[in-house]
This record gives structure tokens, C-alpha cells and sequence, in this order.
């Protein structure tokens, strides 16, 4: 006789849901002699999954330049079990002076902070597999270098089993310093009236002086400033660094453009041109 069985088995998928009944039955198939096979299916044998509690939470931004208190920042809580679970959310920061008191779900899950519609929380309730963005509200004297936590903490039931989170995470945001921008361009004018004055009248000259200042070498700098409307250029009136140029490869229909080229660290550049009100 000759015996061949083949077991077949049903494994879990992930986060299989909690009480979900599992049944599994083997089969041995088998021929005896000259008889036909012969198939004979085992006992079945059930199994309930249990509640497995797990959290889960990250930051939208690990770091997030300084603003205007108070601040919003965006966390993310996550669900990684099985089972629909609530987590109490507590949020802190590492320096005296902020606050972070105020935390409010994203209700209409925009990713902006809207206080007349992102409800003020302390706890979200999510289904197995879900996430909730939330907000936390930085403020006081809000520094580079501070750092603002929320931490998830899931209410576990006595029959659920806690995975290897512990049913705890915990998340980090670091404020930094605004960047430092590479350059800047301030606009400055002042008005001749005729026969005197400053008088923004018809006949007016207008002259539009622009200072470039470059914080880091910077390539193929341009400056350009479109006459506006109302107004009619006079023609030879560009300087370069008090230096005048030529209208001719400068004026582009009525916008001025100056090619400066490549500047480094610490340059100062100064254009100036006159526009008469019509």
C-alpha cells in the first residue's frame, strides 16, 4: 500500500481582524493496492484571532522652520493592529517658554489647520489599518532647536494582546532657523515735480533706484523691472553702480533688464532708471 497526504493550511494574513474565526481541515489521499484513491478529509479544527494592540505615529515634518505662534504642526497616528483602538495623545516640547496644550484632529483631512472646523483632541479612535492626521499647536517663545513630541498611547483592553510597540510611539518635530536667502532685491523711488517738489503730478520724474545683495555666489544673475503702466521711460537714464549705460540690449519694449553675470558672496549691486507720469 501506498500512502500520499497533503496538508493544506490557511495562514493569517496581516492584521487579520480581531474574532475573525479561522477553520483549517487536512486531507490525506492515498491509494491501497489495485483499489481506486482514496481521499479522507481530518477533523476541523477552529481558531479565533485575538485583539493584537500596536501604535504608530510619525512626524509630517521631522523639521519645520520657526513660524508665527501659535504654530501647527502635522502628525500622523496610525492603527497597525488588528482591532479598533483609541489612543490618548500627549504632546510636549524640550524647552521652557513653548506650549503646546491645544491638539486638534484634521476633521476635514485638508492638511491645513482650520480652527473653526479641526476639532481640539486628546484621543483619536481608529479601525484596524487607519490613520488620523492631527495637529499640535506650538506656542510661546517658539526658538531653533526646540524640539515638539507627541506621543500615542493605545487603551488596551484586558483581552487584547499588546504587540511590540508596547501600544505606545512616540514622534519628533525640530524647529529650525529659517533659511537665509541667497540674495535680495530692494526697490526704492523718488519723485522731481515739475518746478519743484514731490509731487507725483503729470511731467513727474520718477526714478526707480534697485539694490541686488548677494548673500552666496549666485550664477547668471538678472534684474529686470517693467515700466508701469502710466508712465513713459526716459530714454538714456540707466546706471550700472552710478555708472550709466546704453538703452541699446538694456530695454526690453518697456522693462528694463540687467544682465549682472556671476555674483559672489557679499556683492552689492545698484541700478537706477527715470519713468515721466503721463
Amino acid at each position: 500500500m501506498t500512502v500520499v497526504a497533503a496538508l493544506t493550511v490557511a495562514h493569517a494574513a496581516a492584521a487579520t481582524p480581531a474574532g475573525t474565526t479561522i477553520t483549517n481541515t487536512a486531507r490525506l489521499t492515498f491509494t491501497a493496492g489495485t483499489a481506486p484513491p482514496v481521499t479522507l478529509d481530518s477533523n476541523t479544527v477552529t481558531i479565533a484571532v485575538d485583539a493584537l494592540v500596536e501604535a504608530a505615529i510619525t512626524a509630517e515634518r521631522p523639521t519645520a522652520p520657526v513660524a508665527t505662534a501659535p504654530q501647527p504642526l502635522a502628525f500622523t497616528v496610525t492603527n497597525p493592529g488588528n482591532a479598533t483602538t483609541s489612543y490618548r495623545l500627549r504632546a510636549a516640547a524640550d524647552r521652557d517658554g513653548i506650549t503646546v496644550a491645544t491638539i486638534a484632529a484634521d476633521s476635514d483631512d485638508d492638511g491645513r489647520y482650520d480652527p473653526a472646523i479641526d476639532r481640539v483632541t486628546t484621543t483619536v479612535t481608529l479601525a484596524a489599518g487607519a490613520q488620523q492626521r492631527i495637529f499640535v499647536l506650538a506656542a510661546g517663545v517658539l526658538v531653533p532647536g526646540a524640539a515638539i513630541t507627541v506621543t500615542a498611547t493605545a487603551d488596551t483592553p484586558a483581552a487584547a494582546t499588546v504587540g511590540a510597540t508596547g501600544g505606545q510611539a512616540s514622534a519628533t518635530t525640530r524647529l529650525v532657523a529659517l533659511p537665509s536667502p541667497a540674495a535680495r532685491l530692494d526697490k526704492a523711488q523718488s519723485v522731481a515735480a515739475p518746478g519743484g517738489g514731490t509731487r507725483a503730478i503729470a511731467g513727474a520724474v520718477v526714478t526707480y533706484t534697485l539694490t541686488a545683495r548677494f548673500a552666496r555666489d549666485c550664477a547668471a544673475a538678472e534684474v529686470s523691472d517693467a515700466v508701469p503702466d502710466g508712465m513713459r521711460f526716459v530714454p538714456g537714464s540707466i546706471t550700472l553702480d552710478d555708472q550709466p549705460l546704453a538703452d541699446t540690449g538694456r530695454l526690453d519694449g518697456t522693462t528694463v533688464r540687467i544682465a549682472l553675470g556671476d555674483m559672489s558672496a557679499g556683492a552689492i549691486r545698484q541700478i537706477r532708471f527715470n519713468a515721466i507720469i503721463l
